[in-house]
């Protein structure tokens, strides 16, 4: 699926894959959850965005669609399986009517017209040389430019009906905190109940909830983060063999030095693979 992923994002084709996370089949077969399958995607040019409760789910599936019919780039809306994906939960679904009032139907039509058509046709799927591929690609830049603007928008968009919005970087936590915990999927549920814990005990702790993995944003990441913060700890739900450390503590390392933050300590550490989910007692 991967090499279809690339041609799928290359070709600006509106898409959305909804994905249970789970864990790879390496020294034996696990069919349990963690983000090892998504991550192993995430240079192909998708969007992605993880959603961390079940109702989080419904509102970040249905921004999904919205921004990926408008701006023709794939999204991966990914979630993790079993802790999240067989989760029963009760939440208050958002009905059809009023997912139909936030469709651009603009974008759909123009969608259909890039079918192809006998009475206007045109050229796709071609091989090319090394005389314009680069530029060919480089030419896709703008449509990933305030990509995640559009995110934000289309969020703020659903929760003029709803009333619920989720922020792409969402801190929570003490205002001044100096020791914060930066983590993605349902981890980011026990991480904040904890932190929420320690900070009635007068710790100032924190916890920033990825949302939006790709296009990573710098600004917002930042802009969530408390301006005391002296540690970090980043914790990937996924391993990467022979890396400096796993894609999330990558992003966060990389975003503190291009931000002249490098004096922040910044660790990483990995957690749940195969479905070993934490609690706040442990």
């Amino acid at each position: 699926m991967i090499p279809n992923m690339f041609k799928i994002a290359g070709e600006l084709l509106p898409c959305v894959m909804h994905v249970a996370a789970r864990a790879l089949a390496g020294q034996a077969l696990s069919i349990f959850g963690d983000h090892s399958d998504v991550m192993a995607c995430r240079s192909t040019g998708w969007a992605m965005l993880a959603s961390e409760s079940v109702e989080m789910v419904q509102y970040n599936a249905l921004v999904s669609h919205l921004v990926s019919m408008e701006r023709r780039v794939p999204v991966q809306h990914f979630f993790d399986g079993f802790r999240t994906s067989h989760e029963v939960n009760k939440v208050k679904l958002v009905d059809y009517n009023t997912m139909k009032d936030f469709i651009n139907w603009d974008a759909i039509k123009e969608h259909h017209d890039l079918a192809m058509n006998p009475r206007h046709p045109h050229v796709q799927g071609t091989s090319q040389g090394p005389d314009i591929f680069f530029q060919c690609v480089e030419a896709g830049n703008t449509f990933y430019d305030g990509l995640a603007d559009l995110f934000e928008a289309k969020s703020r968009l659903v929760e003029q009906k709803t009333g619920v919005h989720y922020a792409l970087y969402g801190y929570e936590g003490h205002p001044e905190a100096t020791h914060v915990i930066v983590v993605m999927g349902s981890g980011a549920v026990t991480c904040s109940e904890t932190a929420k814990y320690l900070q009635e005990k007068g710790q100032k702790v924190g916890v920033l909830k990825v949302r939006l993995f790709r296009p990573w944003d710098t600004a917002r990441f930042m802009a969530a983060l408390p301006k005391t913060t002296e540690r970090i700890c980043v914790l990937d739900r996924t391993k990467e063999q022979g890396s400096q450390g796993e894609p999330l503590f990558l992003e966060v390392s990389a975003t503190l030095q291009l931000t002249a933050r490098s004096d922040i300590v910044c660790i990483g550490g990995r957690y749940g693979l195969g479905s070993k989910e934490f609690t706040p007692n442990m």
